[in-house]
């Protein structure tokens, strides 16, 4: 037989014995496959099940995330290759045939030959999976290598290798693929060609030793100095600005280049000379933007900041590097830098107005019975993800009456398009439509015009004035769309909210208070379940195990808290130039013919931003980001 040091395939029967042996390579049940190998390729027992897009592709969104299970999927399923402290258990190379034509497949099988060949004489040990002209490598690594470096061999090899697809190592919070057993989406599944006795002394223990991944990178030296370059003007090419954004839930928030090196911890691309100065400039950002000690250290911690907790790992104790690091930098933070305050400031686009009316306790008790009698005939009224945006806007809207104590809010476009995960354009169609319904929920009361939004009130409908006077008040404050729905999506958003208002009884009841199909409602009680967000089964019946602050942990760990803040300056900026260009040009029309010709006051009202709008899409659904395969 051949020694250990030879590596990764396995040899066809033994030295001089007829036959056939127990190493004799087979195709394995992918029951098999999969339960053996999920469990050691996956950094972290967390996978992703497969979304099918519209152009065929395949991708592994954060909202389909959940434990790593024993049983097969039924869809494809990918693993995730990091742990929350950024190491990979193995180098998983993806040849990818594109297209499927022959010559890609010839292509792949010509790659996959050459990195085979080369692994074997570095003395490493892999896996080989197939399925429809696409093959896996996965090299099984004896120490986990972390982020960095594992993302630098794998881009180096793809420097040499074309089919090589180098982005499953790209990012720790995204990076996973598809592992030997898993279902494929053109049929079928991934296959092993091996024998179950070889693939079990694998799985059990034989690893590829530090010294062949050094080899490794000895081989490959040259590719990663042209990576390290590519990488270097990249990110010198990118802005650093940070946006100073203040929002409920949201904060101060980082500027990209502090949040970059912060999730995957990559110093050298931003001209770092060592981990210690790009960790020092990371935690002098988030103390700018009012992060405590606790704070950062939670996001090491739980996952959210893996990159800032591989900076540490240099060293040998990373938290007393940490705590030393933040004793020492506090004091000269506060003695260069002004602390900001804290307090938050609203993240409407346009001013807040509204009239006088009722005493405030009035004015709330009005809003409430509003928000109540729309919770108990919305799935009616508005039924299914289809109506959720309609369901949506209009909460956002009785949430701002909430803050202002008016059943009259004028709090512009862009600020209920942030509450409700839409863009603008959709919020500004939509609210047209619903003010221009026959008895409307809501009504316009007065037109945008220059620095004033569009003013539109609370209104209960003639056909549910009866019902208004006995409705029950439900529970709870107002809500629109909590952020980590903009990930998981409105079907998980709506399920989530019938659990949370005591409909979590069994699937039956949460479809028929949500509208949902009985398809939609499992798989978005399996989402939930999946992040730990609700426990329980059909039996049982289904209950929250996740408060507003575990929802605010994730919206920041899928990105969505820092993208609402761009958004919220980006918004400001454009705000800004609006009223520029009404005082540039208020200076040019005298009063007197403003006053007497309508036509043109008519036409500054329609050159409002926040009025060019699209007709809502079709389908009303929420955009979910996709993640990457």
């Amino acid at each position: 037989m051949l020694p250990p040091e030879y590596g990764g395939r396995g040899t066809v029967g033994n030295y001089g014995e007829p036959g056939v042996s127990p190493h004799t390579p087979t195709t394995l049940p992918p029951e098999l496959s999969w339960i053996l190998t999920a469990p050691v390729i996956a950094g972290q027992t967390r996978m992703r099940l497969g979304k099918k897009q519209r152009d065929d592709r395949v991708s592994y969104p954060a909202g389909t995330e959940r434990d790593l299970s024993r049983e097969l999927p039924s869809k494809p399923a990918a693993v995730r290759l990091y742990s929350n402290a950024g190491y990979c258990n193995v180098l998983a190379l993806d040849f990818d045939a594109k297209d499927r034509t022959p010559e890609q497949i010839a292509d792949v099988a010509y790659d996959v030959f050459q990195a085979e060949a080369l692994l074997d004489q570095s003395g490493a040990w892999f896996l080989t999976d197939h399925a429809h002209g696409g093959t896996h490598v996965y090299v099984l690594l004896e120490q986990p290598l972390p982020f960095l470096e594992a993302r630098e061999l794998v881009e180096a090899m793809a420097q040499r290798w074309a089919t090589l697809d180098p982005s499953p190592h790209q990012s720790i919070a995204r990076g996973c693929i598809t592992v030997p057993g898993s279902a494929h989406k053109h049929g079928g599944h991934r296959s092993l060609t091996i024998s179950e006795r070889s693939l079990r002394e694998r799985v059990n223990g034989l690893r590829t030793r530090p010294r062949a991944v050094r080899r490794l990178r000895l081989t490959f030296r040259d590719e990663i100095l042209v990576v390290q370059a590519k990488r270097a003007a990249h990110a010198a090419a990118e802005p650093h600005s940070t946006p100073v954004v203040y929002e409920a839930g949201a904060g101060r928030v980082m500027g990209r280049k502090y949040l970059s090196l912060a999730l995957e911890g990559d110093w050298a691309a931003y001209g770092y000379d060592s981990p210690s100065e790009a960790r020092w400039a990371v935690l002098w950002s988030a103390m700018a933007t009012g992060l405590s000690r606790e704070d950062v250290a939670a996001r090491m911690s739980d996952g959210r900041w893996a990159g800032l907790w591989a900076l540490h790992t240099h060293r040998h104790d990373p938290w007393t590097t940490f705590t030393g690091d933040w004793t020492r930098m506090e004091p000269l933070f506060n003695a260069s830098n002004n602390v900001p305050d804290n307090s938050v400031q609203t993240s409407d686009t346009s001013a807040n107005s509204h009239t006088g009316g009722p005493s405030v306790h009035d004015t709330h008790g009005v809003i409430r019975t509003w928000r109540s009698l729309l919770h108990s005939v919305e799935a009616h009224e508005f039924p299914g993800a289809r109506g959720w945006s309609r369901r949506l806007l209009l909460r956002a809207i009785a949430k701002q009456s909430h803050e202002i104590g008016s059943t009259l809010t004028a709090t512009g476009v862009r600020g209920l398009s942030l509450a409700t995960g839409m863009s603008p354009q959709t919020t500004a169609a939509l609210l047209r439509e619903l003010s221009t319904q026959n008895d409307p929920w809501i009504t316009l009361t007065a037109r945008a015009h220059g620095r004033e939004a569009a003013a539109y009130e609370l209104r209960i409908p003639d056909r549910y004035a009866d019902a208004a006077e006995t409705v029950r008040w439900i529970r709870g404050k107002a809500q629109a769309l909590r952020p980590a729905f903009e990930q998981l999506g409105a079907p998980a958003a709506l399920a989530y909210e019938a659990i949370e208002h005591g409909h979590g009884s069994s699937p039956v009841t949460i479809q028929n208070r949500t509208g949902l199909s009985r398809t939609a409602v499992t798989d978005a009680l399996t989402t939930l379940a999946g992040w730990n967000l609700i426990d329980g089964d059909a039996t049982a019946g289904y209950w929250l195990t996740s408060t507003d602050a575990d929802l605010e942990r994730l919206a920041e760990r899928f990105g969505i808290t820092h993208a609402r803040a761009t958004k919220i300056a980006n918004y400001r900026a454009q705000r800004r130039i609006w009223w520029a260009y009404l005082d540039r040009h208020h200076i040019a029309l005298h009063a007197d013919d403003l006053a007497a010709d309508k036509e043109v006051l008519a036409l500054l009202d329609e050159m409002r931003l926040s009025d060019l709008a699209a007709p809502p899409p079709t389908l009303g659904i929420l955009p979910i980001r996709a993640g990457v395969a």
